[in-house]
């Protein structure tokens, strides 16, 4: 009987890295899909210093949030909690080809343009990264195991 191959962990650099590339990704993925569903964040950025601030003008912004949250989360838990080798193959190849479709499809969302200020629409977008990024990495940095 042979032994088996030891326990080696990812380097932690290496999971935060991804945990933020994957949470940034599903915040953007997010924000195409309210934008093409009429919450463009960009809209409501004019109603969040009103006196009549409402959910239709948060709403996006906690969605972004969320998402860039709990995706980054999610990661940074199964690259620090799995062991290398991995196994399943097969199954990692075909979630990789759904998430790049899921993607792909997302993207398609984006291409018919909202018009309106780009000025506006490129603060509002950098906002909105800037969020992503900062939530991916307290996702990340909450689930990773220590």
């Amino acid at each position: 009987m042979q032994n088996p191959k030891p326990h080696t962990e990812l380097p932690r650099v290496l999971i935060y890295a991804v945990a933020l590339t994957v949470g940034v990704i599903a915040a953007l993925a997010v924000q195409i899909w309210l934008a093409s569903a009429g919450y463009e964040p960009a809209a409501t950025w004019q109603q969040v210093f009103s006196t009549k601030a409402q959910l239709r003008t948060a709403g996006p912004w906690w969605a972004i949030a969320g998402a860039a949250f709990i995706a980054a989360g999610l990661c940074g838990a199964a690259l620090s909690h799995m062991a290398r080798p991995w196994r399943f193959r097969t199954l990692r190849w075909i979630a990789a080809v759904l998430a790049i479709f899921a993607l792909a499809h997302v993207g398609h969302l984006s291409a018919t343009g909202t018009g309106g200020n780009p000025a506006r629409q490129m603060a509002a977008g950098l906002a909105a990264l800037a969020i992503a990024s900062l939530m991916a990495l307290l996702g990340a940095y909450f689930t990773v195991r220590r």
